[in-house]
């Protein structure tokens, strides 16, 4: 955990260089409980992206959408049958859960982390970086872009289809 590069640029030569598979998701809320979305990009080895996706939540909050972002891209990663990745988030509360293996006190929350952590012990390698929002644009485009959509209503590479939640 910790916060790579010190400006964009930087960061995705970092990445270009690490030659794996790269994650980058985002929760919005606008309001706290609010209209909210939750999306991310998958990169492949190369720093080029491969998917976006996003996906409509009601009115729900920050924290819960950051984690929902999370355990989809980590769905999609699996899709596309990548075991190994580096996943990036501007929520240092979400990545250190993961990083820490700790629990949170809300319980809503505490079981979606336990969801996600079923999912991640499917992989063979996965590492959590803290990012600051500004190496986070295009996981924060895609969760800003679909806040007003509804519950469950999911945009992948432009086509809208329909996600249990979790």
């Amino acid at each position: 955990m910790g916060n790579k590069g010190k400006n964009s640029e930087d960061f995705q030569n970092w990445i270009s260089k690490q030659k794996v598979h790269s994650l980058f998701f985002d929760g919005a809320a606008k309001g706290n409980l609010g209209n909210a979305g939750a999306g991310g990009v998958i990169k492949n080895i190369d720093g080029i992206s491969i998917l976006q996706f996003a996906w409509g939540f009601g009115i729900n909050s920050n924290i819960q959408v950051e984690a929902l972002a999370l355990y989809q891209g980590l769905k999609l990663l699996l899709k596309l049958e990548i075991k190994e990745a580096n996943i990036f988030g501007d929520s240092e509360v979400i990545i250190k859960l993961m990083v820490t293996n700790s629990t949170p006190r809300h319980l809503r929350l505490a079981r979606l982390i336990q969801r996600i952590r079923s999912v991640a012990k499917l992989f063979q390698n996965l590492k959590y970086f803290h990012v600051l929002r500004d190496n986070n644009k295009e996981a924060d485009l895609e969760a800003n872009k679909v806040a007003h959509l509804s519950v469950g209503a999911m945009k992948r590479d432009g086509e809208e289809t329909w996600v249990p939640i979790p």
